[in-house]
């Protein structure tokens, strides 16, 4: 018992970035799911007895899978399945007791998904930027998504990790469930604010499409000879074969085929069809269903912003704050600083820089002007952000207002996640994965 509580302690204490693509994001997309905490608030009132009885009726009723790796002829396959079968002695689990996850199918829009972290000593912050793409059940849209990650998370990696220097945890990858959606993935966890962490990201967005226009076709063409090259490596042992199948079994699809038709879809694929995907799903100004999450883990004694902050002044005034605050030391009032914005326009921006300074002045105020200064770099950055705010139009169901579960909308016309099960209570599900080959009858128990 004391060995489960304290994994269970431990999931509190990851880095933020990993709760955010664990925990947090399944707790946000999937059903049926059950929190650590709840399970951490049950297991106080399970005893030694209760342990006992579920012992002696686990497997009175049961719903398995199972894989059969070796040199076994097809019928050797099926005796060894009935042999675990009649080891466990177990009845057939009724429909109604086995509920296979599916994925939450998030409407169009923007939202912010925060939290706060648990450890007292974690001083970093940690964003996720979600953003929805084409479908997993679609071998065109996972080799396009894939070709996508690759080339946007070297150029982000670029910007935010070695350029900006924003943190040590910076990455963008793809993440798809059983079925439902692929998504994009664009991570940063470090010790500025999330507000500006998330500024930062729009702004590789803002002008990253231009980079897919001027991506070398040469490159693009060996970025695609290499992922078919891994794809055909040829296996080097039975546990890796078996991963690669245990893979759909697991997700229900039984799509054995799924790496060849990826194969087949990647020689296809072509530049502009990334670029397509880009502005369908990811491009604000342009992507008609558009649809993202911002997933946020404020560090416990960072200045967490409220619901009336929020509502009141832009993110870029939020980011710039914090970012104020972190090298002041000292609380910045956001009515103050909206004004300074709306008076500072006409100046160039060294010089609202150099003013910004004067009014917010700190110990070593002489690094102000100078770019390798960190602090002041990040600054100089979010004051850029606030003067030219370039924040796109979010897409939205003008039916839709989550108001009635308590959310609230940003300035921006954001919504905030402040019940996460009372949201996807709202939402539609994905439909179960379809087996895409015929399914032999279970005769195991007649």
């Amino acid at each position: 018992m004391t060995e489960i509580k304290q994994d269970f302690e431990n999931i509190k204490f990851e880095q933020p970035v990993y709760q955010l693509v664990g925990e947090k994001n399944k707790q946000l997309n999937v059903v049926p799911f059950v929190p650590t905490s709840l399970l951490e608030q049950l297991l106080d009132q399970v005893t030694i007895e209760d342990v006992q009885k579920h012992i002696e009726t686990v497997f009175s009723a049961a719903y398995f899978k199972m894989l059969v790796v070796g040199n076994f002829k097809p019928a050797e396959a099926v005796d060894a399945a009935q042999q675990v079968n009649q080891m466990l002695k177990s009845q057939p689990l009724p429909a109604h007791s086995h509920v296979p996850s599916r994925m939450v199918n998030i409407e169009p829009g923007h939202y912010i998904y925060q939290h706060m972290g648990e450890d007292p000593n974690m001083l970093n912050n940690a964003v996720v930027a979600t953003f929805y793409c084409g479908m997993v059940t679609n071998p065109t849209d996972r080799t396009t998504m894939a070709l996508l990650s690759q080339i946007a998370k070297d150029q982000f990696f670029d910007q935010l990790r070695t350029k900006e220097q924003l943190g040590y945890n910076v990455g963008a990858s793809t993440n798809s469930f059983s079925s439902g959606k692929l998504t994009l993935d664009m991570m940063v966890q470090g010790e500025s604010n999330p507000t500006y962490l998330l500024q930062r990201i729009d702004s590789f967005i803002h002008g990253f499409r231009q980079t897919l226009v001027e991506f070398d076709t040469v490159k693009f063409d060996a970025l695609v000879e290499s992922i078919v090259g891994k794809a055909n490596e040829q296996l080097t042992s039975v546990d890796t074969e078996a991963s690669r199948m245990w893979t759909p079994i697991e997700e229900a699809t039984y799509d054995f085929a799924q790496l060849a038709d990826e194969v087949e879809s990647l020689q296809k694929v072509r530049l502009d069809d990334v670029l397509d995907m880009w502005d369908r799903y990811i491009n604000p100004e342009t992507a008609v269903a558009y649809t993202r999450v911002d997933s946020q883990l404020w560090a416990a004694k960072a200045s967490y912003p409220s619901a009336t902050n929020m509502t009141t002044w832009p993110e870029s005034i939020l980011a710039l704050a914090g970012c104020l605050e972190s090298e002041t030391h000292m609380p910045v009032d956001l009515s103050d600083l909206s004004h300074f914005i709306n008076t500072a326009f006409m100046q160039t921006s060294a010089d609202a820089l150099a003013s910004l300074a004067r009014q917010y002045p700190v110990a070593n105020s002489t690094q102000v002007l100078d770019e390798t200064a960190s602090g002041w770099s990040k600054i100089k950055k979010a004051l850029d952000m606030a003067m030219n705010p370039h924040n796109q139009p979010v897409v939205q169901d003008s039916n839709t207002n989550f108001a009635y579960i308590g959310m609230h909308q940003t300035v921006e016309g954001k919504w905030v996640i402040t019940d996460v099960d009372k949201f996807k209570a709202t939402q539609a599900l994905h439909g179960l994965a379809v087996p895409v080959i015929k399914l032999i009858p279970n005769t195991l128990t007649k």
